[in-house]
């Protein structure tokens, strides 16, 4: 009956986008291209081009457009005669060109751009790209260079942690870089690099992610209800653009903080063709060898690696071969007789072809690999206690995609994408063999999907799309609805709203505390469903004090099924969780969302609070009853800022405030009389009571971080050195709580008590950036 519903709703919304397309007649030229930084030859990723008839102060364009994240743009109906083409965006110059349009006559005109400096945010929620204003709903948009002016823990720059600060996005634990978005876990997020999946974005078991902000060129986060032509995770979609390489020269930067060190080089292979690399090494191996002083300690190090070439075939025609490469290692000491290995990491490769086939109409065509592997070895290969598992995702991808501008009104996007998994999880010596049986599957996991930027009037606009799932393993096919609008009430007001299905039919089971590399991400079969979610959004944006301000409100309601935990008395640690390790439950999650964001000027940043709810509801979990996750936030503050004190020094800070902690703790002690020993002498063992499932809080989570940075000239190169100050009043934050005996040697009693387990003090670190 549901699928029914589906069709029928799928059936409704192509009539719609189809008909609308047949009453609609092409009335003038198509004014087409591509923008780019003049210098360094890349692609500009959302600049607004726009058509007016006069350009001065108090004027609106009668046609306009914004470049893709391939940084294409087309303007179809522009009317005969003469226009002026402006091109503008944040930090860069303003483009102007004056045009004279024939009957019939398309135009290509490429646009170069030279960056300007400018006290401008790094968040790019510009109400000026009207050209699309459902684009912005949940979406915020991060420059990598903003990332850089945030505090950081021992001067590691991470995306991530500058993403938790935002509203909506919150954090399980200090130790933990995952994001958990409205109610969703990390792994319902979709992160792509390059458009490619990447699996477990974590390293040191989640306390920093993988991507290498250096190698980062544009970042956007859509929080929910994200249109069709994402799909396959039900929260969110974070997706990242590589650097493709500066034409101009070969230059590069590098870094050095206390944990870690960094280079990127980038530059002209020839006339055509340009690369990028990075890459980036921990060395806590290395510090803590130093600070043992000859004790033996395990040995741990990350290494990651991004690469990408850009070659022009012509000016219609461009091939880009981008990778990533990283890898965790914990082993023990050199020469130590213990035996351990740990070992986790992903790679991926994407080999693309961008074409433009007409003004009109995008193509892009992409052939993927995804490998991430997971191998975890304790004892000794030739000893009974040895135990030993593999866990890997093999994934081949064919993606194609196209987006067509026929008429001002429209801009319609579909694309198709095949992949076919391959899943491996085993037990590597026979004795464990026996006990858990080896689990292989492949599969084919295909999508199509189509979507329409309707502008409906000047002030309504929406976003019509549908995308259709089909998994061969347990042969499932739904279609997803994807609907957004957006209605300007004046020029710095507009509602906006959305409302989404999503399946997702890769599950990673996982406990609701932190990433572990013995995580393991097991496909939908015939008894073990999709993961199914709606979702919806309401809300408004205003743009006061002449767009130097934005501030938001957002609400959202979220509805999920299907979702798996492991049952409780599962051996977590010593197993493979196989199909009859799972229970499955549902999921809610709503709340409201309050954004204020300067965005011009020497001081620039956010004030974002959260009020939110999110549960979980097992059959097999709290006796049926309903509990928080561990990262369930009832409030949620940030305050963030940068200040540029002068051209050398600038000031970067954040503080934020969490409700804390959903926590399972004892309430009680009881003893239980034990013969097993002796029949003649009773033992009494004591048990815990327990709360039910997370049924306790931790005491509130706050913080203040604050980065100094000064900027200076050395061997005729730039430098930065900063000065980073994690948790600078030294609040003792509460990571976990315990139950200990408390000895009173002047009674001789003892008594159970409850004690507090804090991570991090306060926290000066030192990093060194420098660029040539």
């Amino acid at each position: 009956m549901k699928k029914s519903i589906f069709v029928i709703i799928a059936t409704v919304l192509l009539c719609l986008i189809l008909s609308n397309l047949e009453l609609s007649a092409k009335e003038g030229s198509t004014i087409a291209g591509t923008v780019t930084d003049s210098v360094s030859g890349e692609n500009i990723i959302g600049l607004t081009i726009a058509i007016y008839k006069e350009y001065k102060e108090g004027s609106k364009p009668v046609a306009g457009a914004y470049s893709n994240k391939y940084g294409f743009y087309s303007i179809p109906d522009v009317p005969v005669g003469e226009w002026f083409l402006i091109a503008r965006g944040v930090g860069y110059s303003t483009y102007k060109r004056k045009i004279f349009v024939r009957s019939d006559s398309n135009q290509r005109i490429d646009i170069q751009l030279k960056q300007i400096d400018v006290r401008l945010q790094a968040l790019t929620v510009e109400a000026e790209r009207e050209p699309s204003p459902t684009r912005s709903i949940s979406t915020i948009e991060v420059t990598p260079e903003f990332i850089t002016k945030l505090p950081s823990l021992g001067g590691e720059r991470d995306i991530f942690r500058a993403l938790q600060l935002l509203p909506g996005v919150k954090s399980a634990s200090e130790l933990s870089s995952g994001l958990y978005i409205r109610g969703g876990s990390p792994d319902q997020n979709l992160n792509l690099l390059d458009g490619v999946i990447v699996y477990n974005p974590s390293h040191i078991m989640g306390f920093l992610s993988t991507f290498n902000s250096d190698a980062i060129r544009d970042i956007k986060l859509i929080k929910g209800a994200f249109p069709a032509e994402y799909g396959g995770r039900l929260s969110s979609v974070l997706d990242m653009t590589m650097k493709e390489g500066t034409k101009e020269k070969i230059k590069g930067s590098g870094g050095i903080s206390l944990i870690s060190t960094r280079l990127t080089v980038e530059g002209p292979l020839d006339e055509n063709s340009t690369f990028m690399i990075s890459g980036r090494r921990m060395y806590l191996d290395l510090i803590t060898m130093l600070a043992a002083g000859g004790e033996e300690m395990p040995v741990y190090y990350f290494y990651d690696l991004n690469a990408k070439v850009n070659y022009k075939l012509s000016e219609s025609d461009r091939i880009f071969l981008s990778g990533y490469f990283g890898k965790d290692v914990l082993e023990p000491p050199s020469g130590s007789k213990g035996d351990f290995n740990i070992n986790w990491g992903n790679s991926t490769g994407n080999l693309r072809w961008m074409h433009i086939m007409s003004p009109e109409l995008f193509m892009n065509f992409s052939l993927i690999y995804t490998k991430y592997d997971c191998n975890t070895n304790l004892g000794k290969s030739d000893s009974g206690a040895y135990f030993g598992t593999v866990s890997n995702i093999r994934d081949i991808t064919f993606k194609g995609e196209a987006q067509y501008f026929p008429i001002k009104e429209h801009i319609i996007k579909t694309g198709v994408e095949a992949t076919f998994h391959h899943f491996i999880s085993k037990a590597t010596n026979d004795a464990l063999s026996e006990i858990i049986p080896s689990t292989e599957v492949s599969t084919l996991e295909s999508a199509f999907y189509i979507q329409d930027e309707w502008s409906i009037t000047p002030e309504l606009a929406t976003n019509l799309g549908m995308r259709f799932y089909y998994f061969q393993e347990g042969g499932y096919f739904n279609p997803e609805p994807r609907i957004s609008a957006s209605y300007a009430i004046s020029d710095k007001l507009k509602i906006i709203g959305s409302i989404a299905n999503a399946n997702q039919y890769l599950h990673l089971i996982v406990r609701n505390d932190i990433n572990l590399p013995t995580d393991l991400w097991f496909p939908s079969t015939a008894k073990v469903k999709p993961s199914n979610s709606w979702q919806g959004v309401l809300g408004f944006e205003t743009t006061p004090f002449g767009k130097e301000y934005l501030f938001s409100i957002e609400g959202y309601y979220k509805k999920m099924k299907n979702l798996y935990e492991f049952r409780d008395g599962v051996l977590f640690a010593t197993g493979i969780p196989l199909e009859s390790q799972f229970t499955t439950g549902t999921g809610e999650a709503y709340g409201i969302e309050f954004f204020l964001n300067k965005r011009v000027g020497a001081i620039t940043g956010w004030i974002a609070y959260t009020l939110a709810w999110t549960k979980r509801t097992f059959p097999e979990l709290n006796n049926g009853k309903p509990f928080y996750p561990r990262y369930d936030r009832r409030h949620d503050v940030s305050i963030v800022f940068t200040y540029e004190l002068s051209e050398n020094w600038e000031l970067g800070a954040s503080w934020i405030y969490a409700t804390g902690q959903a926590y399972t703790m004892p309430t009680g002690v009881y003893s239980l009389p034990d013969f097993s020993d002796n029949p003649d002498f009773i033992n009494y063992n004591s048990r815990y009571q327990y709360s039910e499932r997370n049924g306790e809080r931790l005491p509130s989570f706050h913080k203040l971080d604050l980065n100094l940075m000064y900027k200076f000239e050395m061997f005729d190169l730039p430098f930065e050195f900063s000065i980073n100050i994690y948790n600078v009043y030294n609040r003792k934050n509460p990571f976990m709580w315990f139950i200990e005996n408390e000895y009173n040697p002047y009674d001789n009693t003892s008594k159970k008590v409850v004690k507090q387990f804090t991570l991090f003090p306060i926290i000066p670190t030192f990093g060194l950036n420098f660029t040539f």
